[in-house]
Parts: structure tokens; sequence; C-alpha cells
């Protein structure tokens, strides 16, 4: 058995480690002054990583036991403003990607004002770790939309719709935490992630092959969330119905006429 003394290292260890995202904050905001898209793009990669790996961490070192006073959940949100929401949408305005003027920049405030109701809501997570709304993921978002080039008119609809669904009955699914189908979706966030490296090194050309792995993908993640939320619907329906054709027991009735 590990000393409380090592249990207390690594906890802080772990602490270090989730630490290192706001070094790859900067580092990316850096980059993004500098006007390089694609090394901005590696070190917010880099953030994406640490971020999906760090909770896991942390649960296996106990970190809330062994190093209580330090807020790791508080540190883990405020990075994740960051590289998930603040710099990718940044970079979608020096881009031009959300275009010119008032509508660039009434569209950068709607993303990074309606993240706060993500990041902010106590709700965000179901009980089954998806998440509940679209959960700021701006920096995907943002990498697609770079990619894909479709066009100011079509970048602004999904940034109004996107901004809309953080507060829609709509599941997300966490690639590592959620257990359904969780090996299939693990693979395809890795075969997402490089792919999406392979584009961002190769841009502005596109790969065919590359582009097919990292739209099949990508629509896994966002199906799995899909099939829950159905599910979900569905389930609630049947419980109305079950509900509604229970017999209200007539004996409470009485006794309050009585």
């Amino acid at each position: 058995m590990p000393s409380p003394l090592h249990r207390v290292l690594a906890a802080w260890a772990v602490h270090a480690f989730t630490l290192t995202g706001a070094i790859w904050a900067t580092l990316a905001l850096l980059a993004l002054v500098d006007d390089r898209p694609k090394l901005m793009w590696l070190y917010l990669g880099i953030a994406l990583v640490v971020d999906g790996v760090d909770g896991t961490l942390a649960r296996r070192a106990e970190v809330r036991r062994f190093a209580p006073h330090f807020d790791g959940v508080i540190l883990d949100s405020i990075i994740d403003y960051l590289t998930w929401t603040f710099i990718p949408a940044l970079f979608l305005y020096r881009a031009g990607l959300l275009g010119e003027g008032a509508l660039g920049i009434a569209l950068l405030l709607l993303i990074n004002v309606s993240s706060m109701f993500c990041y902010a809501n106590t709700r965000m997570k179901t009980g089954d770790n998806y998440f509940l709304g679209f959960p700021a993921a701006w920096n995907i978002v943002a990498l697609a939309l770079w990619i894909l080039d479709g066009g100011i008119a079509v970048n602004a609809v999904v940034v109004l719709v996107l901004s809309l669904l953080t507060w829609a009955p709509i599941a997300f699914v966490h690639p590592l935490r959620v257990t359904r189908l969780r090996i299939v979706t693990i693979i395809a966030t890795a075969a997402w992630i490089l792919a999406s490296a392979a584009l961002v090194v190769s841009h502005p050309v596109v790969d065919a092959r590359i582009a097919a792995v990292w739209a099949v993908s990508g629509a896994w993640v966002i199906l799995v969330g899909l099939i829950r939320t159905v599910g979900a619907s569905a389930t609630n329906r049947r419980a109305k119905v079950r509900a509604a054709q229970v017999e209200p027991d007539p004996e409470p009735l009485r006794a309050r006429r009585s």
C-alpha cells in the first residue's frame, strides 16, 4: 500500500499535470497573436489531451482526499474556458470566419457569453456522465469551420444554433466517462484526434481519405449522444404514461373530506 506521503505527492502531481493546461493556453494565445494557426492548434490539441485524462487521474489519486485545499474542479474549469472556448472564439474572429465589424463582434460575444451558462451550470452532466446541452466545445467547432471553410453565413448559423443548444436537453457524450459503447467511442475519438492533426498539418489542402475518417469518427461521437437523448425521451414518455394509468388511491380523498 502506498504511504500517505506518496498519496499526497501523487495528488499534487495530478494537479501539476492539470496546471500545464495554463501553459498550453498561454502558448496557444501567443501563437494566435503571431498569426500561426497551426502552432496554435498544436498547443490546443495538447491541452485537449491533458483535459481528457486528468479527470481520470484525479479520481484514481483521490485528490479531494489527499489535496483537499486545492480545488481541481475550479482549476479545470478555468483552463477549459480558455482552451475550449475563449481562444478558439478569438481565432474564429481573427481569422475572419465570423464576419467583419459588428457581426463578427456580436458572434464572438455570443460564443463567450453563452458558454458561461455551460461552465456555471451545476446540472451540466447527467447521472451517467453525459453532458446535457452543448458543452461549449468551441475548439472542435472552430477547427471544423476552419477546415471546411463554408463561408460566413454558414458559420453564423452554426454559432447561433450551437449557442442555443447550450440550454437544450440534448446529450453529448464524454468519451472517457460514459460507459455505454466506451471502447468504440474511445477508438473513434482517437481516430478523430489523429485525423484532425493530419488535416491541420496539410491545411489548406484536404486529403479526402483523412477527411472521411475525420467525419465518420466525429459523427459517431455525436451519434452516441443522440442515441442517449432519444432513449431518455422515450423513457420519460413511458414513465408519464405509466403514471397516468395508475389509479389514485381514494382513501386519502375520503380522509380529506372527513
